[in-house]
């Protein structure tokens, strides 16, 4: 049965053309990001501000990552004859990939704070924390991935490894160690952490929409008519009402308020679209890992060994999906995102 499923073929076509639409459209989509979260209009919101972090990470994570990938489909690998370069890959496609997870999660965070009716909460809001949170990760991920340098080689494939630069497969700790921080660092605690304050998020916004309403109900031409006529007398009801108009002056901020107010909704619409395709691009590769964990002392035969490798390959080209089309969300789902798109190519 072995010898009837070339592997190496599978593996090889899968690193040539399914990383090919990947690498395009991620590249186009991150640097129009980039361009269009640097405008004026964005600088000063702070979702926007994790978002265009986030973009960067994506471009390293598709730069190092992917691309390293789609040479390796056609055997170029310079990792496979340099150490340092194929630490410095895995370091940087890791690093990368866990500040773009943890960013979305940042940004899920701040959109729960704003949406809060606590003034404390939306108080905790401030651009200077947010910079500063953008820092604390970036240094986290530093820590928490410079095990690769020692636990990551070349010349790794001779003993079944998915790749030549990869974990050392003959200490058994270093696998555990990087599997695992991969698997609850990188995935799992981000995906908590989206799922937790996406919830509380839509959680505050039923709630806000029951404020409105409840004021509208209060606020109704029926129900102030009836208060009308139950405490005044008659005479004073027929009495004629000055009723002033609203100038221009007054309903400005109206109108301003009611723009932000469809702003921040579309944003939240982008972040709870990123956060499920987290999810779903994320889901094949931990479960890998995991499996990889559990599985880590079971003697495996050469036919095992390459199926998994195959499901290993697979899965981490599915969770570049994840990095690659955020720009596509962006367009299809942000009428402001599109419209700042828009002006970036009109001609003046």
């Amino acid at each position: 049965m072995s010898s009837s499923i070339n592997f190496a073929f599978i593996n090889q076509s899968i690193n040539r053309y399914a990383t090919i639409p990947l690498l395009f459209l991620g590249t186009i989509g991150n640097i129009l990001n980039i361009f269009v979260f640097t405008r004026k209009i964005f600088r000063k919101n702070i979702c926007v501000i994790y978002f265009l972090a986030s973009t960067i990470s994506d471009s390293f994570s598709i730069g190092i990552g992917l691309l390293t990938r789609f040479l390796y489909g056609y055997s170029i690998d310079p990792a496979q004859f340099s150490s340092i370069f194929c630490k410095l890959r895995f370091f940087i496609t890791y690093l990368s990939a866990f500040t773009g997870a943890w960013f979305v999660s940042l940004a899920c965070i701040e959109r729960y704070f704003c949406s809060s009716t606590n003034v404390r909460q939306r108080e905790r809001v401030t651009t200077k924390r947010a910079y500063l949170s953008i820092i604390f990760v970036v240094i986290l991920g530093i820590i928490a991935f410079s095990e690769q340098f020692y636990c990551i080689d070349i010349n790794q494939q001779l003993l079944g490894a998915p790749q030549s630069c990869y974990q050392l497969k003959q200490n058994i700790a270093c696998q555990i160690a990087d599997s695992l921080i991969q698997f609850l660092l990188e995935i799992i605690s981000p995906a908590v952490v989206m799922i937790v304050f996406g919830f509380l998020l839509l959680r505050n916004i039923r709630e806000k929409r029951r404020r409105i309403h409840a004021i509208h109900v209060t606020n109704s031409p029926i129900l102030m008519e009836s208060l009308a006529t139950a405490n005044f007398p008659i005479q004073e009801q027929q009495q004629s009402i000055d009723i002033k108009p609203i100038s221009n002056t007054q309903s400005q901020p109206v109108k301003t308020n009611r723009t932000a107010q469809k702003h921040n909704a579309q944003l939240i619409t982008i972040l709870l679209i990123q956060v499920v395709i987290f999810i779903i691009s994320a889901f094949p590769v931990s479960i890998y890992k995991f499996y990889s964990v559990a599985t880590i002392y079971d003697t495996r035969t050469s036919l095992r060994q390459s199926i998994e490798n195959t499901i290993f390959n697979a899965s981490v080209i599915c969770f570049f999906l994840n990095n690659t089309i955020k720009f596509y969300i962006y367009t299809l789902c942000g009428a402001i995102f599109r419209k700042e798109l828009i002006k970036l190519f009109r001609v003046t």
